[in-house]
């Protein structure tokens, strides 16, 4: 039986092979064995078997990062796990699966600014939520964890998003990153 999944799981490993822009809804479905009009019930155009796989993407990135902001660590803990969670992943992904992490990028830009907007306020909202657990018990001093939360973020943007893709293999990132979180972790701390 032809799932949503196994479409996406092939689409992936479709994108190994020739990248996003050379990869058809056509190429999918002749490594499924189906015509591309089956591909097509199930997801309405490329650009919306694109997004799905996106989506899916992001929410492998996202998983890890729930994980940390539920642990019972003390937020201090959480906040800078989380960070350096998040640029490891990235890194991490950028290294191992340099194809897939550029086909990703290359989708990711002709998304919806919706979807990864959306994408963006989740993360930033677990860093919020790390940051109003740090105020409630005494370790954080922030008047608005929402703003300091985008701040945090943005400010990291370096260690995390594909643009700096470059960077990541300075040997000072892994220094450049401390000095800066320990500069976050000073303002913020009561």
């Amino acid at each position: 039986m032809l799932t949503k999944e196994k479409i996406l799981d092939t689409t992936e490993q479709v994108l190994q092979r020739f990248g996003p822009r050379k990869t058809t809804v056509v190429d999918v479905a002749r490594e499924l064995n189906v015509s591309h009009g089956t591909v097509y019930r199930h997801y309405k155009s490329k650009a919306a078997l694109h997004e799905a796989l996106t989506k899916r993407w992001l929410e492998r990135v996202t998983e890890p990062l729930l994980a940390i902001r539920d642990a019972d660590d003390s937020p201090v803990v959480k906040l800078r796990r989380w960070f350096e969670t998040l640029a490891k992943i990235k890194q991490q992904r950028a290294k191992d699966e340099p194809e897939m992490f550029d086909s990703y990028a290359i989708i990711a830009q002709g998304l919806p600014k919706e979807v990864l907007m959306s994408h963006l306020d989740l993360m930033i909202a677990q860093v919020a939520d790390i940051l109003s657990e740090g105020v409630d018990v005494g370790c954080f001093n922030i008047e608005d964890c929402n703003v300091t939360a985008r701040a945090m973020f943005f400010g990291t943007v370096r260690y995390h998003h594909p643009m700096h893709i470059h960077e990541w293999t300075d040997p000072n990132l892994d220094a450049d990153f401390d000095q800066l979180f320990s500069l976050f972790e000073a303002a913020i701390s009561a």
